[in-house]
């Protein structure tokens, strides 16, 4: 696979960020809770499509990234002939899926095929490689949106570099939001930086 130049946009542009399964609270997709995760981000791409966004950019990893993709891809059929979206894949470095299991491979391949561009952003393994990734994204993102309840990790270390840099941030917890999470927002200091579903920064 090879790195493509970069894509110059045509129109507004919203990255994808989040958790792997392995730090989901929940072990399979078949949990209610991973569906109304889904459903809050079938949600949140809507609204952004809604609000002129027509770009987004995924890093194509397990979990979040690959449901996002999922999700832009329906969107995209479903809008077809009366509005246009792309999916852009930004891949940390080739074969990232060399570990991964068949079936994900399988499920990551075919989401490759249908992505209308891919950005390889190193084109070997690195330590950093995912964080190179991350900022790849960000530097071309005017929005995030991200699923993250605070855990350390890669997605907390995007949603801060989003923040620094002035993206706007659309935060979903990876679990309902419960009745007195709209109360902490309410009652957050106007000097913390609050996000949506209640989790602060």
């Amino acid at each position: 696979m090879e790195q493509e130049a970069i894509r110059a946009f045509s129109g507004k542009v919203c990255a994808f960020s989040g958790y792997r399964p392995a730090k989901m609270p929940f072990s399979s997709e078949d949990d209610p809770a991973c569906r109304d995760l889904k459903q809050r981000l079938r949600e949140e791409i809507h609204r952004a499509v809604q609000e002129g966004y027509t770009e987004f950019l995924c890093g194509m990893a397990l979990g979040v990234d690959t449901w996002a993709a999922e999700e832009v891809i329906a969107l995209r059929e479903s809008l077809r002939g009366t509005r246009e979206i792309f999916l852009h894949a930004y891949l940390p470095f080739p074969k990232q899926d060399a570990r991964w299991s068949a079936k994900q491979r399988c499920r990551y391949h075919g989401l490759l095929t249908l992505c209308d561009s891919i950005t390889v952003v190193s084109p070997s393994y690195l330590p950093d490689a995912m964080e190179r990734r991350n900022r790849a994204m960000i530097e071309r993102a005017e929005r995030l949106i991200a699923v993250f309840d605070g855990k350390k990790g890669g997605t907390r270390n995007t949603v801060l570099m989003a923040h620094e840099a002035g993206i706007e941030l659309r935060i979903l917890s990876p679990v309902p939001p419960q009745p007195h999470q709209a109360e902490q927002i309410q009652e957050a200091e106007p000097s913390q930086p609050t996000l949506l579903d209640g989790i602060a920064l």
